[in-house]
């Protein structure tokens, strides 16, 4: 099953209401709230916001449970400003397959591609660690692994594609292939690497003529 950016498990609940699931657009965090899973309290998330001009952006992530969790300050950085009347894209989305809700924010967003700001949730310290940031990861649960893509130009045609999976909990390159532009007019360049015994390792190199 393949999910993008609004799936995950729980309920993430903002300033105007009525609860969404999984991420979802919000127009500020004053506080945001969900629970990483059974067995957890719930978690409050408080935007510090900074002005950029008349826009603003999100500084960091103010983190809050119920006592017995540490309190944490989550920066943000690279985030491109939206403006005042926009809203943000942010909440919980498992991406570790481990059953619990992780933290999601998007930090730039373009006409096709998107980048996000990631932090896993450690059950053993209740606390939410930085993933780093990485085009919007699509989640394919029944591979147990998470995707991206980065178009490119040429009406398509140039293109990242790559496939990632946690192997002894650290999130590791296992796919990539890539498709960029020649010499030579209308042709490209495709190449596919693949991990294989801890690898990377290229399967996979062709020209493509661009369809007429």
């Amino acid at each position: 099953m393949l999910t993008g950016v609004s799936a995950g498990r729980g309920q993430t609940s903002g300033p105007a209401g009525g609860p969404a699931r999984g991420p979802a657009e919000v127009r500020d965090c004053r506080p945001c709230s969900f629970s990483p899973g059974d067995g957890f309290p719930k978690y409050s998330f408080t935007f510090d916001l900074k002005a950029v001009g008349d826009d603003r952006a999100v500084e960091a992530i103010e983190v809050a449970g119920d006592g017995s969790t540490p309190t944490q300050r989550l920066p943000v950085t690279s985030m491109d400003p939206v403006g005042k009347d926009e809203t943000f894209f942010f909440g919980g989305q498992d991406v570790n397959f481990d059953g619990l809700l992780d933290l999601m924010l998007i930090t730039q967003r373009g006409g096709a591609n998107a980048s996000a700001a990631y932090w896993l949730f450690d059950p053993k310290t209740k606390a939410f660690e930085s993933l780093g940031t990485y085009p919007v990861f699509t989640v394919d649960t029944e591979k147990r692994r998470l995707k991206t893509y980065i178009r490119g130009g040429s009406a398509g045609l140039i293109y990242e594609a790559r496939e990632y999976s946690f192997l002894d909990q650290k999130l590791t390159l296992m796919r990539e292939e890539k498709q960029q532009a020649t010499s030579q007019p209308d042709v490209f360049l495709k190449v596919i690497r693949e991990r294989v015994g801890g690898v990377m390792k290229l399967v996979k190199s062709e020209r493509v003529r661009a369809p007429k």
